[in-house]
C-alpha cells in the first residue's frame, strides 16, 4: 500500500504531490490547512516510501487503484482532493474511475504543458531506452538546472537544491514513466466526470499553458510552479473556501482572472476599460455622422 501521513482534523482532504518529490512538498501549506481538514498526504507508487507497482500496468491507472486502496484502508466514505503538478494527472485518473468517492477536486499547477515542454517529453520518450543518457540528464547540475528553470523560473532559492536532492533519490524508471505516460505527453485537456473541480494556475508558471479564455472554474494566483512552497498562503486562500463551501473565489481576496487578448495577457478590468473606451469612440463617431447628415439636408433644402 502507498505510504501516507495523516495530519489535522475535519473533513478528509487527500493531497497528491508532483513529479519526483514526496509529501514533503506540503510542509508550508499543511499548517494552513490542518485547522480545517484532516490531511491524507500520500506518496505515489515508487516515490519516497511507497512500493513500485507492476511495470506492465499504465502508471497513472495503477496510481488511481493504489489511491483507492488507501481510502478503503482508512474507511473514508468520501474525500476531497488537492493535487499538484503531475499529481493532477493521477487525480484525473482516480476521478475517472472512482468519482463517487470525491466531493470536490482542486488541480494546483495542473499539467497541461506548453508546446515546447510537451516536445521535450516526446524526445525523452524516444531516448529513455538509453539509460546512460537518461541518468546523465537527471543528475548533478543538469537536474538542478531543470528544477531551477521550470520550478522557480530561474530564480535561485534554498528549495531549489532541496527539490533537486529529493528527485535524485527516486528510481529513475519511475521518474521517466511518470513523465512519458502523461496523457498526450501533457497536451490532452483534462477529462473529468461531473465532480466540482477548480483549476488553480500560477500566473508566472513557465511549465503550464493555462486557457486563453479562462473558464468559471479557472483561478490565477501570483506564483510559479513552486506554488505549494513559495505561495502557500495564496493557495490556502483558495483551497479552504472551495473545499469547505464550494466557493470558487474567496470574497476576501482580489485574485485576478487573466484573459489573453490578441496574444497579450490582460486582466478582466483592462478588457472592460478597453470595451468602454471603444463604446465611447463608436458613440462619438455616430454623433458626428448624424451632424454631417443634418448639415447636408439643410444645404439641400436651401438650394
Amino acid at each position: 500500500m502507498l505510504r501516507y501521513r495523516l495530519e489535522g482534523s475535519g473533513a478528509p482532504l487527500l493531497l497528491i504531490h508532483g513529479w519526483g518529490v514526496t509529501y514533503a512538498i506540503w510542509q508550508n501549506l499543511a499548517p494552513l490547512l490542518t485547522p480545517h481538514f484532516q490531511l491524507i498526504m500520500i506518496e505515489l507508487p515508487g516515490i519516497g516510501g511507497s512500493p513500485c507497482l507492476d511495470s506492465e500496468k499504465p502508471y497513472y491507472q495503477a496510481s488511481a487503484e493504489a489511491i483507492e486502496e488507501v481510502r478503503c484502508a482508512l474507511g473514508i466514505e468520501q474525500w476531497s482532493i488537492l493535487a499538484y503538478s503531475s499529481g493532477t494527472r493521477a487525480a484525473e485518473a482516480y476521478l475517472q474511475r472512482y468519482s463517487r468517492y470525491v466531493t470536490r477536486a482542486i488541480f494546483l499547477c495542473p499539467i497541461y504543458l506548453t508546446e515546447w515542454c510537451s516536445l521535450a517529453l516526446r524526445l525523452l520518450d524516444m531516448t529513455h531506452t538509453r539509460p546512460t543518457l537518461v541518468h546523465w540528464l537527471f543528475s548533478d547540475w543538469r537536474l538542478y538546472g531543470l528544477v531551477l528553470a521550470l520550478g522557480f523560473n530561474g530564480r535561485r532559492h534554498q528549495y531549489t537544491r532541496v527539490w533537486k536532492n529529493e528527485i535524485e533519490l527516486q528510481p529513475i524508471d519511475i521518474l521517466v514513466r511518470s513523465l512519458c505516460e502523461l496523457p498526450g505527453k501533457g497536451r490532452i485537456p483534462f477529462q473529468l466526470p461531473a465532480v466540482p473541480a477548480l483549476f488553480l494556475w500560477g500566473s508566472k508558471d513557465a511549465l503550464t499553458a493555462p486557457p486563453r479564455l479562462p473558464r468559471p472554474n479557472d483561478v490565477f494566483i501570483s506564483a510559479d510552479h513552486s506554488a505549494p512552497m513559495l505561495a502557500a498562503p495564496s493557495v490556502a486562500e483558495v483551497v479552504i473556501p472551495f473545499v469547505s463551501e464550494g466557493e470558487l473565489i474567496p470574497p476576501t481576496s482580489r485574485l485576478r482572472r487573466r484573459y489573453h487578448i490578441w496574444g497579450r495577457e490582460r486582466t478582466k478590468t483592462q478588457a472592460r476599460e478597453r470595451a468602454h473606451l471603444l463604446d465611447i469612440i463608436l458613440a462619438s463617431g455616430k454623433h458626428r455622422l448624424a451632424l454631417s447628415r443634418r448639415k447636408l439636408l439643410q444645404r439641400t433644402k436651401s438650394n
